[in-house]
């Protein structure tokens, strides 16, 4: 029987929007409040932030965050979102060659519970079901992926070449990148009476 883990890179440091990933959404940082929307999950085994900060470890210390600590040099701009997934895996050492990973990014704080659970019933029970490489990304109406969540295999985190069996889910998530998108997001989100 397989698990399903939430990997959540978060850095301190953005270059377009200065500490991104802490501005306030309903009065809690950015990632605590895209955090306490998934683990209403109950399906996730554990959520875990990857961070270098020492702010960010603070922040998961005071709201009950599992966090790993990210190497300095997996913080830089240039890193790949991958490399930090597999760090974490790795330093998790409780995360098996047969669990589920699902990639979350904080500055995504649209993402919506319904919307998770039915890409993860897809991924689990229609995506290609006899494949241990197989990854779902999430698209947006302009059919451009939209990393507010990925979901993928242990293997598939692991692999060195293009993947082959993918499958997407559409939800039109607006990423947060600048002040202008921040205040963009946050207005709808207080509009929709999100937690």
């Amino acid at each position: 029987m397989s698990n399903t883990y939430v990997i959540m890179p978060v850095k301190y440091k953005s270059k377009r929007l200065k500490n991104k990933n802490i501005l306030p959404i309903n009065n809690l940082p950015m990632f605590v409040y895209v955090f306490k929307k998934i683990q209403k999950l109950k399906i996730i085994k554990k959520i875990l932030v990857s961070t270098e900060s020492k702010i960010i470890k603070k922040l998961c210390i005071d709201y009950k965050i599992n966090f790993i600590n990210r190497p300095k040099y997996l913080a830089k701009p240039n890193i790949e979102k991958q490399a930090v997934i597999v760090h974490a895996i790795k330093k998790s050492k409780f995360i098996k060659k047969n669990d589920i990973i699902i990639s979350i990014q904080p500055n995504s704080p649209e993402i919506k519970i319904n919307d998770l659970s039915k890409a993860l019933n897809f991924f689990k029970n229609k995506l290609y079901l006899k494949s241990d490489i197989k990854e779902l990304i999430c698209v947006n109406s302009k059919n451009i992926q939209n990393p507010a969540f990925r979901i993928l295999t242990y293997k598939a985190a692991f692999q060195k070449t293009l993947s082959t069996k993918i499958g997407v889910y559409f939800a039109d998530y607006e990423d947060i990148h600048n002040m202008k998108d921040y205040l963009k997001v946050k207005k709808k989100i207080k509009k929709n009476n999100e937690i």
